[in-house]
């Protein structure tokens, strides 16, 4: 998927977000906390945020806590210095992910 670097007005961003379930701004920067089950679930969802990344070719910050099972994502354009249409599909996918039962 090629990256859509079209700048996203604070109002449009505002209206994505609302379909967004977790996520939220920080100026140009949209984050999440994904809190999951088990390390089973942590490595299904690390994968699956690996393949986004590859497949997407954007690169947001992430880390992770092993004590609260958390997996931190931050996402911006950085050469845009913007939220732009690239980062509300990375956040859509990653949003995406369910874990396996």
């Amino acid at each position: 998927m090629a990256e859509n670097r079209n700048v996203l007005s604070n109002d449009e961003v505002d209206a994505e977000l609302k379909s967004l379930d977790g996520w939220t701004r920080d100026g140009v920067v949209l984050s999440k906390d994904f809190v999951l089950k088990n390390f089973k679930d942590i490595t299904a969802f690390l994968q699956h945020l690996v393949g986004t990344i590859a497949a997407q070719n954007h690169h947001p910050d992430f880390s992770l806590n092993t004590g609260t099972r958390t997996i931190a994502v931050a996402v911006t354009t950085h050469s845009e210095g913007a939220v732009t249409c690239s980062d509300i599909g990375f956040a859509t996918t990653l949003n995406a992910w369910r874990p396996k039962t």
